[in-house]
């Protein structure tokens, strides 16, 4: 838990001429890449701790846009499978592209400067602020990044009055030619003109041509739109930095392991013989305990909360609107007993 384990070769090597008595060396670069998790290499570094915590805090970005996407997809696939059309147009397609254009877009420039070797890297974070205020960047992470970044910026401004104004204006016209239509055949059933019916109709007259009254608030449509609207822009920005709780837990654990790794176990290496053998007997035990206790026991927990809350807000709020539906998750088992019927 506190050890670096190597499982291929460090890319980074000891200098020749290494002096046992230095407490501190500088290592050199091979220019290999390690193939999969962490140079073992950076476990004790002096720079350890910086390096460790700028990769494990855009890997949880990267983890959480990636997620929220997912939830996206699943927005769509419930506009799709209600056949409800003004969702998929006026809410699904803008939302995300205002995720991809500003979050994805973040994400993509993280991965890049990963790959691509610069003199002087940009700072991500300055570089999106200065791509909301149209400010030039003094060091480009690439060529034609001011245009790339002023067409990412006008899409994702025009994202937000698209979630906003059509639906409530498309539910409105629905609901006029609805009404409409029906005035049109309370006419035709009473031989009316259609003036004379929707009077009928709204007067509540006796008989089978009164239209019934259907409610429909064009302010409240209006309203909570535009609570949705709100609660979309800026949730995406607060639930990408919620994700970064995941970065948290990794560092308190990593953190947590190494002080008992060094306190509890590698401090009774240093007593004398044979103190030191009766100590790292007695140490091993309680190091063992504390680790099953805290490590595995209640850390494990903890992240599990996190990882619960970060499953049922930021990603079920992308498509899960709790209006009354009951949630049933997938079952194989209902599937097939409901066929057998």
């Amino acid at each position: 838990v506190g050890v670096g384990v190597m499982l291929f070769d460090s890319s980074w090597k000891e200098p020749a001429d290494l002096d046992p008595k230095d407490e501190t060396w500088t290592l050199t670069n091979t220019g290999e890449v390690y193939p999969f998790g962490l140079d073992p290499a950076w476990h004790g570094a002096t720079n350890e701790l910086l390096f460790v915590n700028s990769m494990k805090m855009k890997i949880a970005v990267l983890f959480g846009v990636t997620q929220m996407l997912l939830g996206l997809a699943l927005r769509f696939g419930n506009a799709l499978y209600f056949r409800n059309w003004i969702d998929f147009f006026c809410e699904c397609i803008p939302m995300t592209i205002f995720m991809i254009c500003f979050f994805g877009y973040m994400d993509w420039m993280i991965m890049y400067k990963w790959v691509t070797p610069m003199k002087e890297p940009p700072s991500i974070i300055n570089t999106l602020i200065g791509m909301g205020l149209g400010l030039e960047e003094k060091h480009p992470l690439y060529e034609g990044q001011a245009g790339v970044q002023s067409t990412l910026m006008i899409l994702t401004a025009i994202s937000v009055p698209w979630i906003l104004i059509p639906k409530p204006l498309i539910l409105w016209w629905q609901h006029n030619n609805a009404q409409a239509h029906r005035y049109q055949e309370l006419a035709m059933e009473n031989e009316l003109d259609p003036l004379a019916a929707a009077e009928l109709g709204g007067m509540g007259g006796p008989g089978p041509g009164k239209v019934a009254a259907e409610e429909f608030e064009l302010g409240e449509i209006v309203i909570h739109q535009l609570i949705e609207t709100i609660e979309y822009v800026l949730g995406t920005v607060s639930h990408t930095a919620s994700y970064l709780r995941t970065w948290a837990l990794s560092l308190a654990h990593q953190q947590l392991s190494l002080v008992f790794l060094q306190k509890i176990l590698l401090s009774q290496f240093a007593l004398p013989v044979p103190i030191n053998g009766i100590a790292i007997y007695i140490g091993f035990a309680l190091f063992a305990n504390v680790t099953a206790g805290i490590l595995l026991g209640m850390d494990v927990l903890e992240c599990f909360l996190h990882t619960l809350r970060l499953h049922w807000v930021e990603f079920q709020s992308k498509f899960f609107k709790a209006d009354g539906h009951i949630f049933v998750p997938l079952s194989m088992r209902s599937v097939l007993e409901a066929d057998q019927r």
